[in-house]
């Protein structure tokens, strides 16, 4: 936890923010980025949308793909196919953001926002069917709600690059689905609340309009 909160803080770089009052334009900016799951294995990538309105404020959308790494079972015969699994995460955010009219580090561009943020996704996770197994399919709906802090980083005089870092904490509720096969076939739907940290960095593109 310490170590995300000192990320927040530690850059820097000059130029204006073009979320404050004083920038003359709205803006639109274009974010995005891709990373490896060090959890659970595999990639993920992030992109999005952020529109400004009466210069501090902004509304944005993010649409995140998570393909965990599948797990594979050798078989004894080389001939006969590898039992594996297919594991994946989809979902999106919507966000609000208050950017702050003043800088983290005199004169320069390394400006504190406060979000609140909906998240709304799906994980599915499915079995080999050619192998036996307690389920071959499994589904976990969730809805999360919750605040976060962040800095927004412009790189250059031109104003057009920023990084934005953000620390975020959500709760919500999850409602899975299961399909047993084993020792009968039947469905099981467990509903259960639960909390999660987010942290990310984007690379942000922005245009004026």
């Amino acid at each position: 936890m310490k170590k995300y909160i000192l990320l927040l803080f530690c850059s820097s770089v000059l130029s204006q923010n073009p979320f404050s009052k004083e920038y003359p334009n709205n803006i639109l900016a274009i974010k995005g980025c891709g990373y490896i799951n060090l959890l659970d294995g595999g990639f993920g990538s992030i992109i999005g949308l952020e529109k400004s309105y009466f210069k501090n404020h902004s509304i944005g959308a993010k649409f995140i793909y998570n393909a965990f790494t599948p797990h594979r079972e050798d078989t004894a015969n080389n001939y006969e196919p590898i039992d594996y699994s297919k594991d994946k995460d989809i979902s999106y955010i919507i966000e609000y953001k208050y950017y702050f009219d003043f800088n983290i580090i005199k004169d320069k561009a390394v400006i504190p926002y406060f979000s609140i943020s909906y998240k709304n996704g799906k994980r599915t996770f499915d079995n080999d069917v050619n192998y036996p197994h307690d389920f071959y399919h499994r589904e976990t709906k969730y809805n999360l709600f919750g605040p976060a802090i962040g800095t927004l980083v412009v790189l250059g005089e031109s104003k057009k690059w920023t990084i934005d870092t953000q620390i975020g904490y959500l709760l919500g509720n999850k409602n899975r689905k299961t399909e047993y096969v084993f020792p009968i076939q039947f469905n099981q739907n467990d509903i259960f609340n639960t909390d999660l940290f987010r942290f990310e960095i984007m690379l942000t593109y922005t245009i004026d309009l």
